[in-house]
């Protein structure tokens, strides 16, 4: 049987984000610290039309016109840090904003990466105010949380190939496994790079940028990410380019994902990427901004807890405790802390504590807000004897 991909037909679109470099205080390259000391300059800046005078004036290190001192706003709300609210000229610094810098003031640079990467992990691909076209105002997908789960899904490295042709056309959260396994495909037969198109004509300018720029924030401006330039696998008029994790952050980089990195069964396929919630629906900007900029947990005070799990008629299920691991919203719907619950996946099968004569499937996962998600369910296998599978600790059927 020959070898093909699951997804034969992806959307002629890519993913764009904000042209502008990420703010990181631990960079060494320049480009990084200049975003960082004009970032400083937002929060040294209540009112926005102050400050977009002394970017104009002989005061400021450099000259920013306004339409660019615009664009850095814009990115640096994307990255969860600050907002403006529209027809507002008020500079709001975001609770994980005040976080970052204080990191920075501290020199602390486990706990500025570690904020800086859940702020990103937050962001919805179809951005804050859905101005942009095509596949992103109906996306729910989390893109930089996804960007991630596929580097721990793919070995840790992702050749710029397979995000040009592949992973940048990934748009829901439904696709996130077809994309894995089509990527591994293609791994596993290089010769088929000619059956996978590109979602545009040119491959330089405008395409390249956005993708770039992906990787630039994803990154944190080349402090979690790091680039080679090997020989690339799909030919010649391929890019030698391949981005990989620094390993000295991996460890940090599962923590934030929820995923200890271990064998776990926290899923039928075990993929990370199966692990994604979707985006939440935001009712105005304030709350998107509000969900996007909460306070971060801090890298000492987090755990990655692990979930409870028995054997049921041969398959392994999760037992989830009312009050410590979830709440009941409605007889198909529970709801709890993201630390928890994203351990779970799609087609999960799960014991309820308020509900213990049943299992249940878990269908959809989406995010509340930035640290509860909420699952549907589907009621499903009958239990038996739940005394007998508590007291055997999972060894004994029932």
């Amino acid at each position: 049987m020959s070898a093909a991909f699951r997804q034969t037909t992806r959307a002629y679109d890519h993913w764009r984000v904000n042209g502008y470099g990420y703010p990181c205080f631990f960079s060494d390259r320049e480009n990084a610290r200049e975003a960082w000391s004009t970032l400083l300059t937002f929060f040294d800046f209540a009112d926005y039309g102050t400050l977009k005078d002394y970017w104009d004036s002989p005061r400021a290190p450099r000259k920013l016109k306004a339409h660019a001192v615009e664009s850095w706003k814009a990115a640096f709300e994307e990255f969860g840090i600050l907002f403006v609210e529209s027809g507002s000229n008020k500079i709001t610094i975001t609770p994980a904003g005040a976080q970052l810098r204080d990191a920075a003031e501290r020199d602390d640079r486990d706990e500025f990466a570690w904020v800086g990467l859940n702020l990103l992990l937050r962001y919805p691909l179809r951005g804050p105010r859905g101005r942009r076209s095509g596949a992103h105002q109906d996306s729910d997908l989390l893109v930089y949380r996804f960007l991630y789960a596929a580097l721990l899904d793919l070995d840790g490295y992702i050749w710029w190939t397979e995000l040009e042709r592949i992973l940048c056309r990934v748009f829901h959260t439904n696709e996130v496994a077809d994309a894995i396994a089509d990527v591994r495909t293609l791994r596993q037969h290089p010769e088929l790079i000619t059956q996978l198109d590109m979602p545009v004509n040119q491959r330089q300018g405008a395409f390249y940028n956005s993708l770039n720029q992906v990787a630039v924030h994803a990154g944190m401006n080349h402090l979690l990410l790091g680039s080679d330039r090997p020989e690339c696998p799909y030919g010649v008029t391929e890019p030698k380019r391949r981005h990989f994790m620094h390993k000295d952050w991996s460890g940090m980089i599962r923590k934030a994902l929820s995923h200890s990195g271990e064998f776990d069964p926290c899923g039928i396929s075990g993929l990370a990427v199966t692990r994604i919630p979707a985006a939440p629906d935001f009712a105005d900007e304030v709350e998107y901004f509000e969900y996007l900029g909460a306070a971060v947990t801090s890298l000492r005070a987090h755990v990655s807890p692990t979930l409870s799990t028995a054997e049921l008629k041969g398959e392994r299920v999760f037992l989830l405790s009312k009050g410590a691991h979830y709440e009941r919203l409605d007889e198909t719907h529970i709801s709890g802390a993201i630390e928890y619950l994203c351990q779970l996946t799609g087609g999960q099968r799960l014991i309820l504590s308020d509900d213990e004569r049943w299992t249940y499937l878990l269908e959809q996962k989406s995010l509340i807000d930035a640290n509860n998600v909420k699952l549907r369910l589907r009621r499903a296998r009958p239990i038996s004897n739940i005394a007998l599978l508590r007291s055997s600790d999972g060894e004994t059927d029932a």
